[in-house]
């Protein structure tokens, strides 16, 4: 029997730090959403199968008419369901509606629009092999530990790295890792770390500094640079 490759993609958050009415996954990059930037790479990917959003409860028709306006054409099933209170209330609903026969699951924040078709296949290689795959990226600063009104100690950092996405599981293991949260109430933002509380081990793979998460005005910008001149 086919397995499956299921895209979760996070678009239900309220964008607080970028201000404005408007949340940050719906604004315009280059005259076009910037969700519908990152869907673009998971709907002509040869390795994902199918896809789910989450989307606030409140917009979730907006999202589901935007999705449509721009992909009616691609085959590929999609699916948007109303996200949690929190970003791991709205994986695991996600998780939930994932089709009976998938096997992996790539999850990924909706403003981050810079993948690659070439991360998405290495980190696919990855996972049948460990279950468990995250993109990182070394830190350029040094790293300083602060408390009250002073910096407490610099912290070494030949050991850090920056955590991407997409985050790609097996879904059994993702799917028993976020259930062990649950009954134990342990809450995060990072899927992998629900992972590493569950006892399991997760690869890492270095990508793209350029695999920047929208956020705040900053970030728009330079991601707009980085659209102007094809850097991707």
């Amino acid at each position: 029997m086919e397995t499956l490759s299921t895209a979760i993609i996070t678009a239900a958050g309220s964008g607080s730090r970028m201000g404005g009415n408007v949340r940050k996954q719906w604004l315009k990059l280059g005259g076009i959403p910037i969700i519908i930037h990152t869907l673009q790479r998971f709907f002509t990917s040869e390795y994902i199968d199918n896809i789910i959003i989450t989307a606030p409860e409140d917009e979730q028709d907006y999202c589901q008419n935007m999705v449509r306006e721009y992909f009616e054409d691609f085959e590929k099933p999609w699916l948007v369901v109303p996200g949690g209170f929190e970003r791991q209330d709205s994986v695991f609903s996600a998780l939930q509606n994932c089709p009976p026969r998938t096997e992996y699951v790539f999850i990924h924040d909706a403003v981050r629009p810079f993948i690659t078709e070439e991360l998405l296949g290495e980190l696919f290689e990855m996972v049948k092999k460990s279950k468990a795959a995250v993109p990182v990226a070394r830190l350029k600063n040094t790293i300083k530990s602060i408390e009250q009104d002073h910096i407490l100690e610099t912290i070494p950092r030949h050991k850090l790295v920056q955590a991407f996405t997409p985050q790609v599981f097996s879904y059994r293991l993702i799917m028993a890792a976020y259930e062990r949260a649950y009954q134990e109430g342990f809450i995060s933002t990072d899927d992998s770390s629900l992972v590493e509380y569950h006892g399991a081990k997760v690869s890492y793979k270095f990508c793209s500094d350029l695999n920047i998460k929208i956020t705040d005005e900053v970030d728009l910008f330079f991601a707009q640079q980085i659209l102007d001149n094809n850097l991707i």
